[in-house]
């Protein structure tokens, strides 16, 4: 077969380093990291342990990397959410009650993601404070900044009443997201019960957040 065919036959199909990083994701989100084997990730994958090893030289490396890509393609897609939701939004409710939107949708939208932080929660001695704190500068703390840079906007636009903005971004995704994150374990919310759960939550954080008139 030429080296064009070959291609041509090849198209479409995921590469091998793409496939472990897929596995990866998939196994350590449901067996955790603790129990995870190379081996296992290797199956997974449909690959060698050997060919393995030659992408990733430990259980760790490859860890904090499917963790690190992972991460910041949740907050890509927040920051895309938030900024699509807003485009058209009037209203101070109405454009906190986009945020949330946001806020909810990239925590359903990437299961595998919070599956993978979720096992972080469970077994977070076995990690190196790095690699903890390179996926929280990758994602977490990402998606608090684009929050809090949002909510400054309405403070400065004389919406909100000033306030710290990162703690601002912490109170407002609590109330937005609580329930989706509890519901999440027993049954996918409907439609109707995600717009309820958010603008709730907004107009909990508007007494006591909002300016007075």
């Amino acid at each position: 077969m030429s080296e064009t065919s070959q291609r041509i036959a090849g198209r479409g199909r995921p590469s091998k380093h793409d496939a472990i990083v897929h596995a990866a994701r998939a196994v350590f989100g449901r067996d955790g990291y603790a129990r995870t084997t190379m081996d296992a990730i290797a199956r997974e994958a449909a690959v060698s342990t050997r060919t393995l090893y030659k992408h990733f030289s430990s259980k760790e490396e490859l860890f904090s990397f499917v963790l690190q890509q992972s991460a910041t393609r949740v907050a890509d897609a927040f920051c895309e959410y938030v900024a699509a939701g807003l485009h058209g939004a009037t209203g101070l409710e109405d454009q906190l009650i986009a945020i949330g939107r946001a806020l909810v949708a990239h925590r359903l939208d990437f299961p595998d993601h919070f599956a993978l932080v979720q096992q972080i929660n469970a077994e977070g001695r076995h990690f190196p404070r790095p690699l903890l704190d390179a996926w929280q500068q990758a994602g977490p703390l990402r998606v608090q900044a684009e929050v809090a840079r949002r909510l400054q906007a309405l403070v400065d636009q004389g919406e909100l009443r000033a306030a710290n903005p990162s703690r601002m971004a912490l109170h407002l995704t609590a109330l937005a997201t609580v329930e989706s994150t509890n519901a999440a374990v027993e049954r996918p919310l409907t439609d109707d019960e995600i717009t309820m759960m958010i603008s709730e939550g907004v107009r909990g954080f508007l007494y006591g957040y909002q300016t007075l008139a």
